[in-house]
């Protein structure tokens, strides 16, 4: 299909989306403010912003061009085929066969991997006498596999080597399973606009969110249009009826959104939002999506289906995605609640490139762009601002500007400011309570202010500005930081190195005729006087004694 083709195919499917989405809901006044221009221009950004991805997808059999999406079901996945895996297992082997060991033994072990139930024990003891550590019961049997492969030295392991690819293919198709639903991962910006459900759907609602487009509740479906026009995201998605095409645009039963630029090996997973709500209770289909894309993008671009996938939410390898400019929608992988998964193919494990997600929305009355919801600034009716909270309208006076917890300023009203935010008494700004920290105190601090002044205690764990710690040593002889209090209460100063140690890990001792206090490492200076059994320092001490004793000694002895 020609581009001017699809961005009209595209046109149709977004004012189809629209008439189906208000079909059964009475909540349709801003449905009703949809316009031509908004339409056109969402269809031709949306249609060229994606193209990479739509090339991608094209070589896949699952690409559905009228859709504009794959569709994926029974006809694409499947238990595993037993012959394929033959055929693999024994390609892989072959090299084993050269007589560097028992043949019997690897035809005997192979079995385990090539049949379905029965009696395993002769493979399995077959693959203890080849690799006596890669059997365990319960562990997969492509990592076994692996493991027996490694063991007979015959896995190279190197990025695109030949036992890479056959290696995944034999994965793969050990654990197909058949899926008995469609699932659908669309680039169409119809799925976009309608990627939640109607509000006040007469057939009871179902995995509305902030995204819902029948309503300017929130500012955050702006990110409905704003998704689309990017070049990263693609949406996945089940329905109540794949049989019947408008629940593709109001009767989605999951949704989850994913970013990925071709030939990058970098795909970040979001939340799942199901009809219970969200993530709670779905990460067994959480991980089915992401298996089944992996494959997807795997398998266009002609690489082994191999990645690496650890969540987002703080991860090691400081993999950080932030927000296109003038993005208005809800960045939920950002929130460590929403599970979030990063994915990262074994190919690109060294050269993928972070991506920016998300662009600016468009006005649904004048098709301009715009970050602050359904309608730019010029086409509220009123002439006034939302707050980013509640949606209410208020003159811009009477808004403030508040931090949300990715760090984006918004204008939020007077009531939504103090219920959920806290002021930070370091940069004076107003902070959203997920990224703001309570110091011991009781003021709060955003959590960049927090990060450049401040410390935890390491004995009360509360939080302390930096000028009110000291350094101390616990007791296994290591640094610590503690707060003021801490310290005056737990710790003694060493009247020798000058440190704070834990007040019952030091000694009273005496040097030069006044009672010191000396930590475990200064005591070694020091030595017990043979009569009276104090701590001496030892240069007081002379033969064993100390000063009052010699004395008393003297004095019996002149007698």
């Amino acid at each position: 299909m020609e581009m001017q083709e699809k961005i009209e195919k595209a046109r149709k499917d977004i004012w189809q989306a629209i008439g189906d989405y208000g079909r059964h809901s009475n909540l349709t006044d801003v449905l009703d403010d949809v316009t031509d221009s908004f339409v056109d221009r969402l269809a031709e950004d949306s249609v060229k912003a994606k193209q990479e991805l739509r090339e991608m997808f094209r070589k896949s059999p699952a690409w559905d061009e009228a859709l504009d999406a794959l569709v994926i079901n029974g006809t694409r996945t499947h238990d595993p085929n037993y012959d394929i895996v033959y055929d693999l297992a024994y390609e892989i082997l072959d090299p084993a066969f050269d007589g560097r060991c028992d043949s019997d033994d690897l035809k005997a072990a192979i079995k385990l991997f090539t049949q379905y139930g029965g009696d395993h024990s002769e493979a399995i003891a077959a693959i203890g006498r080849l690799a006596p550590k890669a059997y365990a019961p319960g562990k997969k049997k492509s990592r076994i596999f692996k493991a027996m492969c490694q063991a007979l030295g015959i896995a190279d392991e190197t990025a695109g080597s030949r036992f890479q690819h056959l290696y995944a293919q034999l994965a793969d198709e050990l654990s197909a399973k058949k899926i008995s639903f469609k699932l659908y991962v669309s680039l169409n910006p119809a799925h976009f606009v309608t990627m939640s459900n109607p509000k006040q759907d007469k057939r009871g609602n179902t995995m509305t969110s902030c995204h819902s487009f029948n309503s300017d509740e929130y500012q955050y479906n702006n990110g409905c249009s704003g998704y689309a026009r990017d070049n990263c995201t693609m949406i996945a998605f089940t329905v109540s009826d794949p049989n019947e095409p408008e629940t593709l645009n109001n009767r989605k039963t999951t949704r989850q959104l994913y970013m990925y630029r071709p030939g990058n090996g970098l795909l970040l997973q979001s939340r799942m939002y199901n009809t219970s709500g969200g993530t709670e209770g779905a990460q067994t289909e959480s991980k089915l999506y992401r298996d089944l894309i992996q494959r997807e993008i795997s398998e266009c671009e002609g690489m082994p289906n191999l990645w690496k996938t650890f969540k987002y939410y703080n991860n090691d390898r400081g993999i950080n995605f932030r927000t296109g400019d003038g993005f208005g929608g809800y960045p939920d992988w950002t929130y460590s609640n929403f599970a979030a998964m990063v994915s990262l193919r074994h190919d690109h494990e060294l050269d993928y490139r972070v991506f920016n997600i998300g662009t600016w929305g468009l006005c649904i009355s004048c098709g301009q762009e715009t970050s602050a919801g359904l309608y730019c600034e010029d086409c509220n009716d009123d002439g006034r601002a939302e707050c980013a909270e509640c949606g209410d309208r208020y003159s811009e006076d009477d808004l403030y500007t508040v931090y949300s917890s990715s760090g984006r300023e918004m204008q939020v009203c007077r009531d939504c400011r103090d219920e959920y935010y806290e002021y930070c008494e370091d940069c004076e700004e107003y902070y959203h309570r997920d990224a703001v920290t309570q110091l011991a105190n009781g003021e709060y601090v955003c959590n960049d202010c927090r990060d450049r002044h401040y410390r935890i205690c390491d004995e009360c764990g509360e939080w302390f500005h930096q000028d009110d710690m000291s350094v101390a040593v616990d007791a296994n002889g290591c640094e610590v930081h503690i707060c003021n209090g801490c310290r005056d209460y737990h710790y003694v100063e060493c009247d020798d190195c000058g440190r704070h140690v834990r007040s019952n890990h030091v000694t009273d001792a005496h040097r030069e005729g006044v009672e010191v206090s000396v930590c475990p490492d200064c005591i070694s200076s020091y030595a017990e006087c043979d009569e009276c059994g104090d701590w001496y320092h030892d240069d007081d001490l002379r033969d064993g004694f100390c000063p009052d004793c010699i004395e008393e000694k003297e004095e019996a002895e002149a007698v």
